[in-house]
């Protein structure tokens, strides 16, 4: 038996910049709907092994045994997914315009999505998937100053005109993982309140999900790029979330950057599913 081959026609979504939000909340609908069916298949192997064999006897104790632990397995998973079908809206991911603040993602989805994650996470953790790491590297790389990258979170004012390819730059410089593990480390009061002082290597990526009025706080050198490419791809998903943009095209450059680390993240939930 086949779980991979079973959700095999799923996995490989791929965010673009004329996708929806709902869109990839239907993509995680469409995932927990395949477990369904891997759960609704094994129950079968089930009853097959029961009928060819003493339902009593060992073997088909055994099969029951394990097709009953997996099932409890799946059915918790599949939940965890289904909390996440309502995550986006008919904004696309990414959502941005030219010369526009940024706007808070809803609070209450934030933390939805956070607690979805962090569950998905745990199954991993108990059937021996190697838990991802964040990474600790600061937003200043190869002594390149990209903290002001961080204010596209921003949701007082416009960032500056390089300021996008600085937030590209943190973005490319964190793998899926980092930023699955920044995100999963949050905790859910992060998302309550705007951030208020400083950011520093603490500050979550819940935190910078949820952003904050004074681009000049979210810009520290301190700050971790994972932490930060966190909050882009959860600010990228989740509804009511938009992007800080400059002019002159400057939103497309923008997009690109949360589209980028949208996918980097849905790549590195599709590798511990």
């Amino acid at each position: 038996y086949s779980f991979l081959e079973l959700v095999s026609d799923t996995l490989g979504f791929t965010a673009k910049a004329t996708t929806k939000k709902e869109d990839v909340g239907g993509y995680f609908s469409s995932l927990g709907d395949k477990i369904r069916k891997a759960s609704e298949e094994l129950e079968q192997v089930a009853k097959k092994s029961e009928v060819e064999g003493a339902k009593d006897g060992p073997i088909s104790v055994a099969i029951r045994s394990a097709v009953n632990a997996a099932k409890t397995t799946l059915s918790t998973l599949k939940g965890h997914l289904d909390s996440l079908k309502d995550i986006g809206d008919t904004n696309p991911v990414s959502w941005t315009a030219s010369n526009a603040a940024g706007a808070k993602a809803k609070e209450d989805v934030l933390k939805k999505a956070l607690k979805a994650l962090q569950g998905i996470l745990d199954i991993a953790k108990a059937v021996g998937v190697s838990e991802p790491k964040a990474g600790t590297t600061a937003v200043k790389i190869n002594n390149l100053d990209n903290k002001d990258g961080v204010k596209i979170l921003a949701t007082d004012n416009t960032p500056g005109a390089t300021d996008s390819d600085k937030a590209s730059l943190i973005v490319s410089a964190v793998s899926g993982e980092e930023i699955l593990a920044s995100i999963v480390a949050s905790q859910e009061g992060d998302a309550d309140a705007a951030l208020a002082a400083d950011a520093t290597a603490q500050t979550s990526a819940l935190k910078f999900a949820r952003g904050g009025g004074n681009a000049g706080q979210l810009a520290k050198e301190a700050a971790k790029a994972a932490a930060v490419a966190g909050g882009i791809a959860l600010r990228s998903l989740v509804k009511g979330g938009k992007l800080a943009a400059n002019n002159n095209d400057d939103d497309k450059v923008v997009q690109s950057a949360g589209v980028t680390a949208v996918n980097k993240l849905l790549v590195a939930v599709e590798g511990i599913i």
